[in-house]
């Protein structure tokens, strides 16, 4: 989820010539150092890195990460390489480690061996159009529109009126269940391979199965094989011949920058401190991106096409092969039909060989046009208003059930206000002196701020939208409730303050830190792993606010007590030295 205010300000500063600024808007820590790059590699790939740089879109680029239903979060432990650079090197996009961690980026340039951590996902590798300015009018053409998206007029109405593109068709075709016909629609003689006659219906080659059967019914049976083996695949047709360009120029792109194989015998058995680092594994490269041919991979078969730069391209429906262990008749087969192996193919990743995730969103109707982040509304509707960022409220009352009737539970002026008397109230809290459980009323009073108190569920559900907004780094959402009057001392599950969250809030820590002071928040205040607010601040958050902790009175020498015990003084953050001498 991308913030209506992150995106205005980032293309503000971006826009302005301040890629830098405009990262820092987004959440995004740029961790490249372009004089030791150019030192290193050279100044043609430190220009090249600060070319992308400057035409990096960062609020562009979260919007487009992969995120967790529901929540909104990025999804973790992903090493997303933006562009490749001699030798295995690549600018690489980072989201969190866990979910438990702020919601920043991490952009660095870096080696990718076998080394590296994080499963990585070459998709941003090809599609530039989800992250540089340069690139973003290509999701129109991936869409298979020209002038307009399809079925949509240029302004993001849906179109009803006749006649339809070759694009829309093959598209209508698909989602009727017609593969094949809209295959043929779209221009594709779609052929029907045999390779392995021994194969029955349940390993899925489409042309082995129904010994025996001939005329109408062999044809009707060998046509729902076909049908079967074709759903699912959803592409734009017309958009597969620039998708097979594009697989081409990767795997150049990827070979240029794939490292020399070594002579292992020559290679340490065993590295340390002083030994030579193992150098990284080749890239898949094993493949000729110049042999016409590309193919689309599903479970029990293979889909290859050519042909695709004339008016007539062929697909040839094939059985894949068994545990992707190919023997010699199978070989000699594909040898002589396609002139190579299947496996030296290149392969057409799905986010090439599927529809856009935004062209689905927007016809199965789970996407508005006015959800779109502001350069793709642009791009899939050029005649278009730009849609105004979304405002969000968090509500200042519920209602809940309450000793046998309603009452409606208040946040006002920084309280939390509620209907009981001060008999019932007094009754409750001896109930909780003496071991029992709170209800109602007062239950959702302390247990805003005290996590140990179960709240009723009206209550707990207003505080994880609270905590939503702060896991999103909404600031100016959270300064607005703020201002509605909600109670800034709310701690969450884990005990934590606003205080502890602080490092969360993108471009706004500082600002609502000196308004949680005046509120009168505890600087040193403890969660449930007795945590101070420093403790967070030292591990996620900018230099500036840890001083701003600081100066507050905030005590470095306070000690966690789970998992470990650590203090904020023992940081190995170089940006942090000013931390270490406090211990002298």
């Amino acid at each position: 989820m991308v913030l209506g205010w992150m995106v205005e300000r980032a293309t503000e500063r971006r826009l302005a010539g301040d890629w830098h600024g405009a990262c820092q808007t987004a959440g995004v820590d740029v961790d490249v150092d372009l004089p030791a790059i150019s030192n290193a590699h050279g100044k043609e790939v430190a220009g090249r890195i600060e070319d992308d740089l400057r035409h990096l879109v960062p609020d562009l680029l979260r919007w487009h990460l992969p995120q967790r239903p529901g929540d909104g979060l990025l999804r973790t432990g992903l090493c997303l390489p933006l562009a490749m650079f001699p030798d295995a090197y690549a600018l690489v996009a980072r989201p969190p480690g866990n979910l438990d961690e702020p919601q920043r980026i991490r952009l660095a340039f870096e080696r990718l061996d076998a080394t590296a951590p994080g499963k990585r996902d070459h998709s941003l590798l090809l599609l530039r159009d989800r992250w540089d300015s340069r690139c973003t009018g290509q999701l129109m053409r991936r869409c298979g529109g020209t002038t307009h998206l399809p079925f949509f007029t240029a302004t993001g109405e849906r179109r009803a009126t006749q006649p339809e593109t070759v694009a829309e068709r093959a598209i209508r075709l698909d989602d009727e269940g017609r593969h094949a016909e809209a295959w043929a629609a779209a221009g594709f003689e779609l052929q029907v391979l045999l390779f392995d006659p021994g194969w029955g219906r349940e390993r899925i080659d489409p042309a082995a199965f129904a010994p025996g059967r001939t005329g109408d019914e062999l044809r009707t049976s060998r046509q729902t094989v076909v049908e079967q083996s074709l759903t699912r695949l959803r592409p734009v047709h017309t958009t597969l011949p620039e998708a097979a360009r594009r697989v081409a120029e990767y795997m150049t792109n990827l070979r240029h920058a794939a490292p020399l194989e070594q002579d292992k015998s020559s290679q340490p058995r065993y590295w340390g401190p002083q030994g030579e680092p193992p150098r990284p594994d080749p890239m898949p490269t094993d493949v000729d991106e110049h042999c016409g041919l590309v193919r689309i991979d599903r479970p029990g078969r293979c889909l290859v096409l050519d042909r695709l730069d004339t008016p007539r391209p062929r697909a040839r429906l094939v059985a894949a092969v068994p545990y992707g262990q190919a023997d010699d008749d199978r070989k000699r087969a594909e040898v002589a039909e396609f002139g190579l192996e299947l496996a030296r193919v290149p392969r057409l990743p799905s986010v090439l060989s599927r529809r856009p995730d935004e062209l689905t969103g927007l016809l199965r109707g789970s996407l508005r046009p006015d959800q779109l982040h502001p350069l793709v509304h642009e791009a899939l509707f050029p005649a278009g208003t730009t849609p105004a960022p979304p405002t969000v409220r968090i509500k200042d009352r519920v209602r809940i059930y309450c000793t046998g009737t309603i009452h409606e539970v208040v946040l006002r002026d920084g309280a939390i206000q509620i209907q009981d008397s001060p008999a019932e109230i007094q009754r409750e809290r001896a109930m909780r002196a003496f071991g029992g459980p709170v209800r109602g009323c007062v239950a959702a009073q302390e247990g805003w701020r005290d996590p140990a108190v179960r709240m009723p569920s009206q209550m707990r559900g207003l505080r994880r939208d609270l905590m939503r907004l702060v896991h999103l780094g909404d600031g100016p959402a959270v300064a607005a409730a703020l201002d509605s009057g909600i109670d800034p001392h709310v701690r969450d599950e884990r005990g934590r303050t606003l205080l502890h969250l602080l490092p969360w809030l993108f471009d706004a820590d500082l600002a609502i830190l000196t308004r949680l002071l005046a509120a009168g928040l505890d600087v040193d205040a403890r969660d449930v792993n007795g945590e101070t607010p420093l403790h967070p601040a030292v591990a996620y958050g900018s230099p500036a606010l840890v001083r701003a902790l600081l100066d507050a009175g905030a005590d470095p020498k306070a000690r966690s007590e789970r998992p470990f015990q650590r203090m904020a003084i023992w940081t190995g953050r170089r940006d942090l030295d000013f931390l270490r001498t406090l211990n002298r």
